[in-house]
């Protein structure tokens, strides 16, 4: 017995181990605990020489009101007036005939009085009261709840007490802390409490204050580091507090975002802001698989991220808006945003007490944040944001990335907030190029983003030159990185499913639409379709609401405009010298254009997805939340507009022409004002006004028609894989701008510009940037509107048939495929329709007040063949044959693009080489087209075009009555006096240097517009290596003389 009581840690707070004895023989007899207590370890000695106090130690009468007042405990039997007490009688009678509790005796005291299982029972009472008069405290049975209690009441004695007394309440202090982390660490002791679940209880209660919690725990976790040492306490406090921490995580991991409870919060706000509990936290929330990123989610950390509108897991349902067509989703997105908010706020002052409590806890929670990030990277691949259903089992939820972005993006704050402040140059943009390979690395380089180096970056490194890196990274750095590659693997992956999810939508709607009228409402069919649909609105819904969480959207716009700052600066930054400690831009340079030539190496450590986030955040904002980039003042839209104008026209500082269309998309975000934005749903008061300012005040506005066109034309010149139909995509969104800034003096005085520039160059090395644009435009036109006209008529044939019954016959699978069949030409012919509409509205606003480029041998042939084609097919006879159903569904507007071809005509008309190649035409023209055209806008409403309509006939048809005659004297001309390539006279022939070939110049002009090689063997040409064929061309002009003198000879003798 002697030997296992010399290893029970509580005969520390005995003075000897006989009395120890002495007093386990008493308790035995009581039957309160057994008498081997074998599973106890030992106390460290440090605890026993705490216990003890010096003999010089005099304060009585403090200690007497201390175990009265504070603990409740007597050794006499006897009530004392005005006093509620417990008696202990086992050691009354083990200290008998001593019959006081002084500062030596009250550890045993205190022992006892936590082992009585109903302090009721021993309660001394003068006189009897009833039980509501009684202080809970007297009586609580739960030790942590009756330690605190001792604690907070010693505490408020001790702001009260002399000098004299403060040393007694030490001791007492003491002993509560003591006792406390014993019960922690040898819990089995008082099996028949739940001591995780009485620590949650005293968190939950509002009347407890955080200061005394904060200082009863970390006297508790002192006892644990005098016992076990700084290193070996991190394991025993978490076995100490393992269950408090399981009971959190199941908590957390059932509930959804509007039933979470919040006290649990207070509790992990008190664990993570000290340096011990936040190891304990993090170690507790460790993935038991680090590289699977889902296992993240299955911790205690990873259960609170997963609160939100969105599902737990890639397969999970939907909660919320499950009724959308009856609830109002304003009110639903309110509750969802609040509570959003309450979360990430909280996990946000949890990850910021965990940062800033130690330097080890500061690596191990950035650790934990670049693991995930690292582990759940296939988030971010291509075939991730096409999937609804069937997400990657292996990563996190959206609601979790979108969650632990939100608190990123917390603490980017304090260098985002500030656009003038150069902590944001601190940033260094080598971090992406560093290569951690161990934790030792990762905390010596301050490198926490793992395998972030392989991502692709704005340009490549220079050839047999290592990308630059610093020494090591601070924390701003780290920060900023982190949180742009949430944003990547978060924001842009579900923006792309939310715009998806929208297309879908618009398809079933038509389907829905077509089901109706084909087998009416009530058809099974239809209310599949609409169940379908219900279904997928909740999706959309909730996918919406989760991004526009209005905290979140607010910090990111300060982040991406504080990007724009930062890349700017570092495209600047070219003075560098590798290698460098850091290669931080770290003091601010005045912008201008030209851009200095030097290209600054640090371009190549810097990921696309830096850009790329901010291209997704404004397509979001334009489409869902165009308000928000009014809100933020020009000053926020200023760098934006800066940032694209450097990236976007300048392949040297950002290579992928993929990334430089989407900054022609950013562009269009920024406009004023957009066809697909609805205004009642943008009740923003300032509406459009600095935006509007953004395009007539920004000191670099008349970059932007420039970097406009010379991404236009780059996405076809690199040389690089851009998909046919994607350059379409690219091209929609700068046709819109340039529609727009058309509008606006100054930026059409550019558009004539580089037109003045073109027409005095059509000949330079390096075909004119405007001349280059004409061309590629022509050609859109005449690809998109014949592809669009060529789907209408499939379109209306498939209708007939459908309409005609033909297809009712046919087996199941045949007209499914049909139907599939129907859909997918509609589609295509519906975005042929959209932008070869925009491509000829373009050249109608250009031509308005720029002609004499088109007129140009080059393209005056191309321009009026383009023109007769597409007005004869659309006024001509067979007009009828693109008619279809709903074709406002289908965005084919002949009458607008009638309206606008002829108003080309008549802003080029006066050039008598255009209106002579109208005439030339043979494949479109005759004399009846223009009078075609004319009924037809009669009917649509242009009877003011008629009149200029009828002078560009009379015009045209005038010239090809002279031009008739002139071909009919050349009719014979000898083959060598052909263009072999257009069968035509030649007027300015030369030489092909490689082929040796003659052929005209406008020919060979137009020809290295889209294709810089000689047509007949494929070798490298350009303009400047033709020659003129002198010999050729004076036979041609002498022959030419002689016929028509012929045929004034003629003439004149039948006279």
């Amino acid at each position: 017995m002697r030997d296992n009581l010399e290893n029970n840690p509580f005969s520390a707070l005995f003075p000897s181990v006989n009395d120890t004895e002495k007093f386990t023989r008493i308790i035995q007899s009581s039957g309160q605990i057994p008498l081997g207590t074998s599973n106890v370890v030992a106390r460290n000695k440090s605890v026993q020489e705490a216990s003890s106090v010096s003999p010089e130690v005099k304060c009585d009468s403090e200690i007497d009101e201390i175990v009265k007042r504070v603990f409740h405990l007597t050794l006499k039997n006897e009530p004392i007036s005005s006093c509620q007490l417990v008696y202990l009688e086992d050691l009354a009678t083990a200290l008998a005939p001593e019959d006081s509790i002084d500062i030596n005796n009250l550890g045993q005291a205190l022992f006892e009085r936590l082992l009585l299982e109903d302090p009721s029972k021993h309660l001394v009472i003068h006189p009897p009261q009833e039980s509501s008069h009684l202080d809970g405290h007297v009586i609580q049975k739960n030790v942590i709840t009756y330690l605190f209690e001792c604690y907070k009441r010693l505490y408020e004695r001790k702001s009260l007490a002399k000098n004299k007394d403060l040393a007694c309440i030490d001791q007492g202090i003491g002993l509560i802390y003591q006792n406390a982390a014993t019960a922690l660490r040898q819990c089995e002791l008082f099996e028949n409490q739940s001591l995780h679940l009485q620590i949650l209880e005293l968190f939950a209660d509002e009347n407890v204050t955080n200061h005394n919690l904060s200082y009863f725990f970390e006297g508790i976790i002192k006892e644990f580091i005098k016992e076990d040492g700084e290193i070996e306490v991190i394991n025993s406090l978490l076995n100490a507090f393992q269950s408090t921490l399981d009971v959190i995580h199941k908590d957390f991991a059932s509930r959804s975002l509007l039933s979470y409870s919040g006290s649990y919060f207070r509790f992990l706000h008190l664990f993570s802001a000290n340096k011990y509990l936040g190891q304990v936290l993090l170690k507790h929330s460790a993935p038991k698989n680090p590289q699977l990123g889902n296992s993240f989610a299955d911790t205690l950390i990873g259960a609170i991220l997963c609160l939100s509108c969105l599902p737990k897991s890639q397969n999970g349902l939907f909660e919320y808006f499950d009724k959308p067509l009856q609830q109002t989703p304003s009110i639903v997105e309110g509750n969802i945003w609040s509570s959003t908010q309450n979360i990430c706020e909280n996990l946000h002052k949890i990850f910021y007490n965990l940062l800033k409590c130690s330097s080890e806890v500061r690596h191990q929670t950035l650790n934990w944040i670049g693991e995930c990030l690292h582990s759940n990277a296939a988030r971010g691949k291509i075939w991730s944001s096409h999937v609804f259903h069937i997400g990657s089992p292996a990563c996190v939820s959206d609601g979790f990335i979108l969650n632990l972005s939100s608190v990123l993006l917390h603490l980017c704050q304090p260098f985002c907030s500030d656009l003038k402040d150069v902590k944001l140059l601190k940033i260094d943009p080598t971090y992406c190029a560093v290569n951690v390979n161990s934790d030792e690395e990762s905390r010596k380089k301050g490198v926490h983003l793992k395998k972030i180096a392989s991502e692709t970056c704005l340009i490549p490194a220079p050839e047999n030159l290592s990308r630059p890196t610093a020494d090591c990274y601070g924390f701003v750095s780290e920060c900023f990185f982190l949180a742009h590659r949430a944003l990547d693997l978060g924001f842009r992956v579900i923006f792309e499913r939310l715009m998806r999810l929208n297309q879908d939508l618009a398809r079933m709607q038509r389907a829905f639409n077509d089901a109706q009228s084909q087998a009416g409402a009530q058809s099974e069919l239809v209310q599949a379709i609409g169940e379908r649909m219900e279904m997928e609105m909740s999706r959309y819904l909730s996918f919406r609401a989760a991004l526009l969480e209005p905290t979140s959207l607010q910090m990111m716009s300060q982040l991406h405009v504080a990007t724009a700052v930062w890349l700017v600066q570092v495209t600047l930054n070219t003075d560098i010298q590798v290698p460098m400690s850091s290669y931080a831009p770290m003091k601010f340079k005045e912008m201008s254009f030209p851009l200095p030539e030097e290209i600054p190496i640090t371009l190549s450590c810097i990921p696309e997805f830096i850009i790329e986030n901010t291209a997704c955040f404004l397509s979001f904002v334009r489409r869902f939340n165009p308000r928000n980039l009014e809100e933020e003042g020009f000053n926020f839209l200023n760098p934006l507009l800066t940032e694209v104008l450097v990236f976007m026209g300048s392949p040297q500082r950002m290579k992928n022409p993929h990334l430089r269309a989407r900054m022609a998309e950013c562009l269009e975000s920024l406009l004023p004002h957009h066809n697909e934005e609805q205004p009642m749903l943008n009740p923003n008061p300032l509406g459009c006004y600095f935006r509007e300012r953004l395009f007539k005040e920004h000191p670099f506005r008349k970059q932007i028609i420039l970097s406009l066109l010379d991404v236009f034309v780059g996405i076809e010149m690199t040389g690089q894989s851009v998909a046919f139909e994607q350059k379409f995509n690219y091209r929609r969104p700068m046709y819109i701008v340039m529609d727009y800034l058309w509008q606006i003096e100054e930026h059409r005085k550019c558009f004539k510009i580089l037109a003045t520039e073109a027409e005095a160059n059509m000949e330079a090395v390096t075909p004119p940037l405007f001349l280059r644009f004409i061309n590629l435009l022509m050609n859109d036109a005449v690809f998109l509107l014949d592809d669009a006209l060529s789907n209408m008529a499939q379109l209306r044939q498939m209708q007939a048939a459908r309409e005609a019954g033909e297809w009712e016959n046919l087996p199941p699978q045949e007209r499914d495929q049909n139907e599939g069949f129907l859909q997918h030409t509609g589609m295509i012919a519906r975005f042929d329709n959209i932008l070869g509409r925009e491509t000829i509205h373009t050249l109608e606003f250009l031509t308005s007040e720029i002609t004499s480029i088109f007129c140009h041998p080059t393209m005056v042939d191309r321009i009026a063949s383009m023109l007769n084609y597409f007005l004869y097919h659309l006024v001509g006879p067979n007009k009828k044959n693109f008619k279809v159903k709903d074709q406002k569904e289908y965005e084919f507007n002949p009458a607008g693009i009638v309206m606008d071809i002829c108003k080309i005509y008549v802003h080029l008309y006066k050039c008598d080489v255009f209106c002579l190649a109208v005439s030339q035409d043979g494949r479109s023209y005759s004399p009846k087209l223009f009078s075609l055209a004319e009924d037809v806008l009669a009917r649509i409403g242009g009877g003011s075009l008629i009149a200029d309509l009828q002078a560009v006939a009379a015009k045209v048809a005038d010239l090809a009555s002279q031009q008739q005659t002139e071909e009919e004297i050349l009719a014979e001309a000898p083959d060598e006096f052909l263009d072999p390539i257009m069968s035509t006279v030649m007027v300015d022939p030369v030489i092909l240097p490689s082929s040796r070939k003659t052929v005209d110049r406008s020919t060979i002009a137009r020809h290295l517009l889209s294709d810089q090689t000689d047509p007949f063997n494929r070798s490298p040409l350009t303009m400047d290596m033709v020659t003129p064929n002198s010999e050729l061309l004076s036979q041609i002009q002498t022959w030419i003389k002689e016929k028509k003198q012929q045929a004034r000879n003629s003439s004149d003798s039948q006279d």
